[in-house]
């Protein structure tokens, strides 16, 4: 068995050539070091996830918004402000410019026209007033002539049952003739009786018949008369009501005159009120942002941008816009990182307590509908418990900023896991569920 002994790189020339350098075996440790340590990082290190939105610093209070105000009527610019400038500052009640109306002597008009229509209205009451005492007159006079006429019925059928209670009488002496009559003249036949003293029972016989017949003329006069009198009280009680329905109708006429004519007061006087308001002032404290009016003589129509106003803002607020798919995600009372354009900062999305020149917020509403296009508006507010937002100076309306929901903390080895294949963030309802993320499996694919 032979015994070689190693032969040195010195004596193998070639061995020099395909041996790696010093500076590339040292890049490779320190890349498979670096690896190493990515990978172990990958495994423990948390992330935190976000739903991106971007938009600009508003007022939370809508009055405290940026304000145009209108003309309220057409006219000319018969006098402005001195100094008034776009960027001037002006406080709440100073006096910014006054419209006189085109039309000539206007405000006589209408108060004219006002003291014209106050007239018509009295008048209008007072009808009111004469039919309504009309309506009172006439019902009493109905029910007298009601009850009059009732009276009178009373007595038609009190006459009435006079006659009946007669006619019993009548009968029972028609009856009784009769018979005495018949008797007589059986006896006539036989000789009895003579001539002379059967016409005395005839006569006495034709007289109760003539009676019992005026008796029964009577009573049918008498139920004429209840008929008659029964009648006069509907007709008296119809002539009565229907004055009293004329002067009901007259006085509901008059109440819509006075109606009307109220109405068309009313509509006077906001007339005379937007005349009043001719001299416009400035509604807030605030900046001029824009004056389309800038001189004497020029002509407004009612609706006419007069100047814009930015009000000095008590209370910033953040409108964010987020995509239709992280919405659900988000809810009154989420934290959110916000950065504002013109503020130097390092935003970290996945880690934001390495980021600087980032502000809390909360979120205080989620528009119930999206813009149109598919985004839809968080209202975001500082976070008490967090840094101030910047002063004034760097917040103006309008200002835009990025801002980060925070959602939940995964392992970095999730996120990018969920980034690859295109699932959506993770929600944790509670604090317990969060701090259990960090542990969290993937779901095993089929």
């Amino acid at each position: 068995m032979l015994n070689v002994p190693p032969v040195g790189a010195a004596k193998l020339p070639a061995l020099n050539l395909v041996q790696s350098s010093l500076i590339a075996r040292r890049v490779a440790r320190a890349l498979m070091i670096l690896l190493a340590v990515s990978i172990f990082a990958i495994a423990i290190l948390p992330w935190q996830q976000s739903a991106r939105g971007t938009g600009n610093v508003v007022a939370y209070v809508p009055q405290e918004r940026q304000q145009t105000v209108m003309s309220p009527t057409r006219g000319v610019v018969a006098r402005l402000a001195d100094g008034l400038v776009e960027g001037g500052w002006v406080e709440q009640g100073d006096f910014i410019l006054e419209i006189q109306p085109t039309a000539a002597n206007l405000v006589d008009q209408l108060n004219a026209q006002l003291m014209h229509l106050s007239v018509k209205r009295a008048t209008a009451e007072a009808k009111v007033e004469v039919y309504q005492q009309n309506i009172k007159d006439f019902e009493a006079a109905r029910d007298s002539a009601v009850a009059a006429a009732h009276e009178m019925v009373k007595a038609a059928e009190a006459k009435l049952q006079a006659r009946l209670g007669v006619i019993p009488g009548y009968e029972a002496k028609e009856w009784q003739t009769r018979v005495n009559f018949e008797r007589q003249q059986g006896l006539l036949e036989r000789g009895i009786k003579s001539d002379r003293e059967v016409e005395v029972f005839q006569t006495q016989w034709d007289v109760a018949k003539a009676e019992l017949e005026a008796a029964r003329r009577e009573v049918t006069a008498a139920e004429n008369e209840v008929e008659a009198k029964k009648h006069e009280l509907d007709q008296k009680r119809h002539e009565a009501q229907t004055k009293v329905d004329y002067s009901r109708a007259m006085r509901e006429d008059a109440t819509g005159q006075a109606a009307t004519t109220e109405k068309e007061k009313r509509e006077v006087e906001i007339k005379l009120g937007e005349l009043d308001r001719l001299i416009i002032e400035a509604p807030r404290d605030g900046t001029i942002f824009r004056l389309p009016v800038y001189e004497r003589g020029q002509t407004v129509k009612e609706g006419d941008a007069l100047f814009t106003i930015v009000p000095d803002v008590s209370d910033h607020a953040v409108e964010l816009w987020i995509s239709g798919n992280d919405t659900p995600l988000v809810s009154p009372g989420d934290h959110v990182r916000l950065q504002f354009e013109g503020w130097p900062a390092v935003q970290f999305a996945g880690w934001p307590s390495v980021a600087v020149g980032t502000f809390g917020g909360q979120v205080v509403a989620v528009d119930a509908t999206d813009d149109g296009t598919g985004s839809f508006r968080l209202q975001v507010r500082p976070d008490p418990d967090d840094e101030p937002w910047p002063s004034e100076r760097f917040l103006r309306q309008g200002v835009r900023a990025n801002g980060w929901v925070m959602l939940s903390r995964v392992p970095l080895w999730y996120e990018l896991w969920r980034q690859l294949n295109g699932f959506p963030p993770v929600v944790a309802k509670d604090a317990s569920q969060a701090e259990s993320m960090k542990t969290a499996k993937p779901p095993k694919l089929p």
